[in-house]
């Protein structure tokens, strides 16, 4: 009998659905089943989707089986063979019962509809309504699932891990010792919470709800910190801040609100700390993206002289000042988040002039008192018209004045371009510690983008005078900056009583930011590669003497700081940076001028150290050294310090400190490289070399014959730097052109003389300022 031909609409055999073969449909038999000899089957009825048949008896009877396995093995414990521990076995089994347990949840888990609302939520609702009715409380994760994730640092984010937001905060004591830490901790350096608004919106039930994101971000930073009497009920610390740090990040990225950005900032300042530099400037691209969404990087009334199109608004105006400012507070925040990833990377900076039209912030006092005011405008200088060539000398000031309207309301801002007339005086009394340590971020900003990044041939003349015309226009926008500083913001302590030493962080922070700046924009001056000196003739020593000033007076600044400071406090990540810079600075002037290596080094360092402990909290593993960014500054500091004199050949890249770090933010197990211990006897006090005046342009007679009058016995003045000069190069002069001009300029006697550097020596301690932020 012939077979029926293939029916489309007839349903593949049994057998064949059975082994997943193509079946031909045929009758009696398909191919397969007349080839094999089997049965072959029609039927309509297909098998229903989920587990099979049989299969929860089968894992039913190897449970039991499991069970009395193990009763068993507890009534033979006497009789057990040599060699096989009871309990080793009795946790294998139950390894397996978890292991069987886990299957089948995993099997009988339902699919998640296709979620109408957010999806965040809404699998945030669903599994915590499951959880609420089985446990009452969220169920932690597994170890082996734990592990299982850990093993893949790019494991997906599951929505479905998460509850509700709040079901997943601790406890009530628990969050507050969270909140008052915050506010003593880490308010100082990221002042985006009005904190006697933000006490008063947690009281409320519906403002509550919006601040569920801040609080998460809360526990992931300061977790570690709280006393660990108070968190007997919290097993693993590190795994709750993993989790709160998760639901921010979906959280956040799910809409676009201002405590979206203020728990994003929090997150941005504890991975920074941390070490973890990869997860932080993700973050940090996507935050100055999104201020400039919600329009924060303007001031909400400059829409009145805007563009044709208007933006789309996405946030409701501010309801009084005191909002407004916590706005204007939070676009700064991430201002400085941009300006440092741009300066400690060589990354190009994502907020410009096109973007920014914003006004200072207020005195802190002005701003927790809900005291309103204007301040003026910051200007940010446009990258078109800073190439090499184009002079800045005439660019605007950093103020733009405004005037006021008869309501009290400032009218819209004029170009950051433009100059404000001369004539114009701009109103600084209502600016605080705040506004300078912005002021001083931009400045270092500035030295990185105007003058580190920007291209430029050493062997072409015009290049080469251009890009010293430069170095000057910085040099003296940062020497006036320092000399117009007010008085009473040129000391950090703003103690009423005359005993006592409170220094206020951002104007610390402020002043040792501004030394940065001298340093980074004077040592490639002061340690040039010695192709550079067959050009053109360079004040050296007169640049290395301000970068040893510099970092001589960080060393003052930081002990001081450090002595004046609870013990508990933190130091902000820019705090570190400029600390690790000032260090490495005297390392690479010990390399090349071969001087004594200054005691400040230590110094530096041992501020390091003691930042790094501080960070730690009271939640660090025995034995283990996390890699915080204070742990990884210190730790590179003291290799090249070893490196350096393991090896008389190594070179010591002047500009290196943006490629030395690591980026990620794994435990060390053990301890930072070790050191002699006899370094103080090695290193002794340090004179360096002859730098007056007088000795300088001496040395420029000849120029590179190093003054060897305080160097150590059996040292050479030769440098060690990225190449040596040798002593028969000559300059080659030429025809008087703009580098022979604007080299004149920089060894004039005057001009290398100007005082540069923020010190501690002429301190003012009669300041009444209060609560200054």
């Amino acid at each position: 009998m012939e077979p029926e031909p293939l029916t489309d609409d007839r349903p593949a055999c049994g057998a064949c659905r059975k082994r997943k073969l193509r079946c031909s449909r045929e009758l009696p038999q398909c191919s397969h089943c007349r080839r094999i000899g089997t049965d072959c089957h029609y039927t309509d009825d297909r098998e229903k989707p989920g587990l099979k048949a049989g299969a929860v008896e089968a894992l039913r009877r190897r449970v039991d089986a499991l069970e009395n396995a193990v009763f068993q093995q507890g009534k033979t414990d006497a009789t057990c063979p040599p060699g096989q521990d009871p309990k080793a076995l009795a946790s294998a089994f139950c390894e397996g019962l978890e292991l069987l347990l886990g299957q089948t949840q995993h099997n009988q888990r339902p699919k998640r509809p296709l979620p109408e609302t957010s999806p965040i939520f809404e699998a945030a609702s669903i599994q915590g309504t499951h959880r609420s009715d089985t446990t009452g409380s969220p169920r932690p994760l597994s170890p082996t699932r734990h592990k299982r994730k850990r093993r893949n640092a790019r494991a997906l984010i599951e929505p479905d891990d998460l509850a509700e937001l709040t079901s997943t905060l601790p406890s009530a004591e628990v969050l507050e010792a969270v909140v008052d830490l915050y506010f003593a901790l880490v308010q100082p350096w990221v002042q985006v919470l009005h904190e006697r608004r933000f006490h008063q919106r947690l009281k409320d039930p519906d403002e509550r709800e919006n601040l569920e994101v801040v609080l998460h971000a809360m526990v992931f930073a300061l977790l570690k910190h709280v006393n660990p009497s108070l968190l007997k009920g919290v097993h693993d610390v590190e795994s709750v801040c993993e989790r709160s740090r998760k639901i921010v990040l979906l959280t956040a990225m799910d809409d676009l609100h201002v405590e979206n950005l203020q728990a994003l900032t929090i997150l941005c300042f504890e991975e920074i700390g941390s070490g973890r530099l990869s997860r932080a400037w993700s973050i940090v691209g996507s935050l100055t993206r999104t201020v400039e969404y919600l329009q924060l990087s303007v001031e909400s009334d400059s829409h009145d002289n805007g563009p044709v199109l208007q933006p789309r608004p996405c946030l409701p105006p501010a309801r009084d000042w005191v909002e407004e400012e916590e706005r204007r507070r939070v676009f700064w925040t991430i201002f400085i988040l941009d300006r440092f990833c741009s300066v400690t990377t060589g990354w190009n900076t994502s907020l410009t002039s096109n973007d920014v039209r914003r006004r200072l912030p207020a005195d802190g006092g002005l701003w927790h008192n809900e005291e309103s005011v204007i301040t003026p405008f910051f200007g940010i200088w446009d990258k078109s018209a800073g190439r090499i060539g184009n002079l800045i000398a005439f660019r605007p000031t950093d103020y733009n004045d405004t005037e006021s309207s008869p309501t009290g309301l400032p009218q819209a801002q004029a170009s950051s371009r433009l100059p404000a007339p001369p004539d114009a005086k701009v109103d600084m009394s209502t600016v605080g510690a705040f506004a300078y340590r912005i002021e001083a971020t931009e400045s270092l900003s500035r030295v990185t983008t105007f003058f580190l990044q920007q291209r430029v041939n050493y062997r072409d003349r015009q290049e080469m005078g251009s890009w010293l015309m430069r170095f000057k226009e910085l040099d003296l926008r940062l020497v006036s900056w320092k000399m117009f500083l007010p008085q009473k913001w040129k000391d950090s302590n703003i103690s009423r009583q005359p005993t006592m030493v409170n220094m206020d962080p951002n104007l610390t922070l402020a002043h040792v930011t501004h030394n940065t700046s001298m340093i980074l924009l004077h040592q490639r001056i002061a340690y040039p590669p010695a192709e550079w000196l067959e050009v053109v003739k360079l004040p050296s020593l007169s640049s290395a003497e301000t970068c040893e000033a510099a970092a001589s007076e960080m060393a003052n600044i930081a002990k001081r700081f450090l002595d004046n400071s609870p013990a508990q406090c933190l130091m902000d990540n820019p705090f570190a940076f400029c600390v690790f810079v000032s260090a490495r600075v005297l390392l690479v002037h010990w390399r090349y001028y071969k001087t004594e290596l200054p005691p400040d080094f230590w110094t530096l360092t041992g501020f390091l150290d003691a930042m790094s402990t501080r960070w730690s909290g009271h939640h660090r593993p025995t034995g283990v050294t996390t890699g915080n960014m204070a742990t990884k500054y210190c730790a590179q500091l003291k290799q090249t310090y070893i490196q350096c004199q393991n090896d008389t050949t190594f070179k010591l890249d002047v500009l290196g400190y943006s490629n030395e770090i690591e980026w990620n933010g794994r435990s060390v197990t053990g301890q930072t490289p070790a050191l002699p211990s006899n370094h103080q006897a090695m290193t002794g006090p340090s004179e360096g070399p002859d730098m007056s005046a007088q000795g300088e342009f001496a040395a420029f007679k000849q120029p590179y014959m190093v003054s060897t009058a305080n160097l150590a016995p059996g040292q050479g003045p030769a440098p060690m730097l990225l190449g040596t000069a040798s002593e028969g190069m000559s300059y080659n002069t030429g025809s008087p052109d703009e580098l022979t001009a604007v080299t004149s300029i920089l060894l004039d006697q005057q001009y290398s003389e100007m005082d540069r550097i923020i010190s501690l020596n002429n301190a003012d301690f009669a300041s009444d300022m209060a609560y200054i932020h």
